[in-house]
């Protein structure tokens, strides 16, 4: 028969035991420490060596085909080639996608679906419905990999933007436009989606008034769902505006240019960087030459098929083995290149020792400088908003399709006064 010492010598050892089941518990939970002592969150299984990252995008409606498509490819065939080569530090990335619709509540919905599976998101495309989730975001102290240029979101500590802002790219346009020979106060004008994409590029066209002494005839909006655009090029033209810019999606700007023509008018039009897509040269002979008489596209970066750049060479070694028949695409482009970047905030993070979300946000304000090996400009991060604007520089680009997706860098790259002085 036991002694009453026995038993309770019996009790504290359960009692520990209990303690320490309730400690495991919580460790397997909360995440803590991994594999070599590394510190683990959400997403990363120590067991079998996997980081789970999250993928908001649309791949359905009206943005699919021209862009979340083609960008979320992009994505999967870098972290394709990174799993190949061995992960990060041992680590194989999955990729955990879900399709938004490019809707907002769509958007919020999705998120909440995966946010406790992942240790962070690769990809929201998007700015408005980015912005849907910004305050959730700000909650769960997760880092997103933002698809969108959004000036605001670079307020945002948990955002990563990748390359430049709408509104500074506004702004190099018209610094470009205003040092063409005889180009003097130029009669000008914006139509821009009546959302916060719009209006991030109406305030960069509104900066540009002011800084270049441009002559605003005229500005209109748009709706998603809009179907015929006379009354908005029937003001631009009654205005007699020369340049018009166009912070709109591929279908729309399409329509648009489509609609002044049949209307007589030929601006200059001049789009931001999402209202191209290839796919525009696949409506007619005649659009496609109007295009390249007409059309300016922003942009920034390597060109297509440049393999004197290293991330080029390497992007297309890439492709040839994990995305066969990819034709070039802008957007695929973008996406790997934005793949590059969450790539190399796991990595730091994974070099520190801490995998978690706070590891992650350590990582990427202590970034610094990334090399995208020429895809992008180096570009660079820290703490403050101005620090999270990675790269103020464009390209302008004309229409050309005997160059790979169909357009040549007629500018260089460069950064106009106006884009160098915004402060975010």
């Amino acid at each position: 028969m036991a002694t009453s010492t026995t038993l309770r010598t019996r009790s504290r050892v359960l009692s520990v035991l209990a303690i320490l089941s309730l400690l495991s518990l919580f460790v397997a939970a909360c995440g803590g420490a991994g594999g070599g002592g590394i510190k683990t969150g959400p997403g990363v299984d120590t067991a079998n060596k996997t980081i789970s990252l999250g993928v908001l995008t649309p791949l359905s409606g009206i943005v699919a085909a021209p862009i979340g498509i083609p960008l979320t490819k992009g994505i999967e065939t870098y972290f394709k080639a990174v799993n190949a080569s061995g992960g990060i530090d041992g680590y194989q990335i999955k990729l955990v996608e879900r399709d938004t619709k490019y809707d907002p509540p769509t958007e919020v919905e999705q998120y909440n679906a995966i946010k406790n599976q992942v240790l962070m998101f690769a990809e929201s495309l998007g700015t408005p419905t980015t912005q849907a989730i910004k305050d959730l975001v700000n909650r769960d102290k997760i880092l997103v990999s933002v698809a969108s240029l959004d000036s605001y979101l670079a307020r945002q500590q948990y955002m990563v933007l990748v390359g430049t802002p709408y509104r500074l790219q506004v702004e190099n346009a018209f610094d470009y436009v205003t040092k063409q020979p005889g180009v003097t106060n130029p009669k000008t004008g914006i139509i821009y989606q009546d959302d916060s994409y719009g209006q991030d590029g109406l305030q960069g066209y509104n900066e540009s008034i002011a800084a270049y002494h441009l002559d605003n005839v005229g500005e209109a909006t748009y709706e998603l769902t809009d179907t015929d655009f006379t009354s908005q090029v029937t003001k631009m033209k009654t205005a007699g505006a020369q340049f018009v810019f166009l912070t709109a999606i591929p279908t729309i700007a399409a329509g648009i240019i489509g609609k002044a023509a049949q209307l007589g008018y030929t601006p200059r039009w001049i789009m931001q960087s999402p209202a191209w897509a290839t796919g525009l040269l696949g409506v007619s002979p005649g659009f496609t030459q109007l295009l390249q008489a007409t059309t300016w596209v922003m942009g920034q970066g390597a060109s297509w098929g440049d393999t004197s750049q290293p991330g080029m060479a390497q992007m297309l070694k890439d492709v040839q083995q994990f995305a066969p028949g990819q034709q070039p695409d802008g957007y695929f482009e973008f996406g790997y290149t934005e793949a590059k970047v969450t790539g190399a905030i796991l990595k730091k993070a994974a070099d520190n020792g801490d995998l978690t979300r706070a590891g992650l946000l350590n990582a990427f304000n202590s970034l610094n400088n990334v090399d995208l090996g020429g895809l992008l400009p180096n570009i660079h991060y820290g703490a403050s908003a101005n620090q999270r604007v990675p790269s103020r520089d464009s390209s302008v680009y004309a229409i050309d399709p005997t160059q790979p997706g169909d357009l040549k860098n007629i500018s260089g790259d460069f950064t106009g006064t106006a884009a160098q002085a915004s402060q975010f």
